[in-house]
C-alpha cells in the first residue's frame, strides 16, 4: 500500500513541476523574455486579438481578461477571453488562468443581477477560433432549447436577435464597474 501511495505522490509532484515549467515558459514567451536569437514570435491572425487591439465592443477588461458580447442568438451571450493570445488552455499563465475562471464568475454574477437568468451554460470549444475563450450563455426556462445545449445558428444563418434592454445594460455596466474597482 505504501509503494502505491509513494508512486502516486511522486506522480503528483512530477505533474505539478511539469505544469509550473510549462506556465513559466509560456509566460516568458508571451512577455518576449529570453527569446533565442533569430527566433520569431508567431504572427497570428486572430479576430479576438484584433478586437482587443482595436478596443472594439469591450464591456469589461482587467489585466488578464477581456469580455465582449457574443452574437445575440441568446440574450446576454458573452465571450470571455484572456487579453493575450493563447491557443491552449493548459498553457495560460497561472494568474491569467485564475482570472479566466474566477473573474468569469464575477462577470456572470454581474449579468445575473441585470437579467436574472435561471442558469448559465459555459462553453469552451477552441476548435473554431484559436484564441482561448468561454462562450457564456444565460439560460431561461422560456428558451425553446432550455434543458439542452444552446442551439447556435450557423454563421450567416438568420436568427432572431435577443438583446438586453437599456435598463439591463445599465445595471450590467454598473455591476462591471464595481468589479473593476475591486480588482484595481
Amino acid at each position: 500500500m505504501s509503494v502505491v501511495r509513494s508512486i502516486r505522490e511522486k506522480l503528483k509532484e512530477d505533474i505539478e513541476q511539469f505544469r509550473k515549467n510549462l506556465l513559466a515558459k509560456t509566460h516568458m514567451e508571451r512577455e518576449g523574455k529570453r527569446r533565442k536569437k533569430g527566433s520569431k514570435q508567431k504572427d497570428v491572425d486572430c479576430k479576438f486579438c484584433r478586437q482587443i487591439k482595436e478596443k472594439n465592443g469591450i464591456l469589461f477588461e482587467s489585466e488578464h481578461l477581456v469580455v465582449v458580447f457574443g452574437r445575440p442568438h441568446h440574450k446576454g451571450h458573452l465571450v470571455v477571453m484572456p487579453r493575450h493570445h493563447e491557443e491552449n488552455l493548459l498553457r495560460l499563465h497561472e494568474k491569467t488562468l485564475d482570472s479566466f475562471f474566477n473573474d468569469t464568475i464575477l462577470v456572470m454574477k454581474a449579468l445575473e443581477k441585470a437579467i436574472k437568468p435561471d442558469l448559465f451554460n459555459l462553453e469552451y470549444l477552441d476548435n473554431w477560433d484559436s484564441h482561448v475563450h468561454w462562450n457564456l450563455y444565460p439560460r431561461f426556462k422560456s428558451d425553446p432549447d432550455y434543458g439542452n445545449p444552446p442551439v447556435i445558428p450557423n454563421k450567416g444563418e438568420p436568427f432572431k436577435q435577443k438583446t438586453l434592454s437599456s435598463r439591463e445594460i445599465n445595471i450590467f455596466m454598473h455591476e462591471l464597474a464595481k468589479i473593476r474597482s475591486r480588482l484595481e
